[in-house]
């Protein structure tokens, strides 16, 4: 009974190749990719924003803050998460499900840029899931602004 009471629930999402996780109870929404509209002047990582029932929430590229470049646009889904600064929307290339995982079994990894996303990694049914901290960057971006 205790070993459950650890586990939290994760959006896990692909990206390129890799599968990512989320934690769910961050997760707003998630949506069909809408093509944003562009805003002129905004981060290189900024897709554009979108008005999603009347609230207006940045597109911000998974792979731009993830460090990937973006070779061609393959993306299906935006992750639409609550952070201190709002609602963002991430884009991703699938969705997958979600899963139950144990905090406890994470290997933190060494960030080596401050507004890097990746927390950790955590190995779950024979599958490599690079665990994230959105928020953690969406703060850097908003910082810079």
């Amino acid at each position: 009974m205790s070993e459950q009471l650890q586990l939290q629930q994760w959006l896990c999402f692909q990206i390129e190749e890799e599968t990512y996780a989320h934690p769910v109870s961050q997760v707003r929404e998630i949506l069909d990719y809408l093509a944003p509209v562009p805003v002129p002047g905004a981060q290189h990582c900024v897709e554009g924003v979108l008005n999603i029932r009347g609230e207006i929430v940045t597109i911000v590229s998974g792979k731009h803050l993830l460090g990937l470049e973006q070779q061609h646009r393959d993306t299906e889904h935006i992750i639409v998460i609550e952070t201190s600064a709002g609602l963002v929307g991430i884009s991703v290339d699938q969705v997958d499900k979600i899963n139950l995982l144990n905090d406890e079994e994470m290997v933190p990894s060494e960030r080596s840029k401050a507004s890097s996303p990746v927390k950790g990694t955590l190995n779950h049914q024979q599958q490599l899931l690079i665990l994230t901290d959105f928020e953690r960057c969406i703060n850097q971006v908003e910082e810079y602004e």
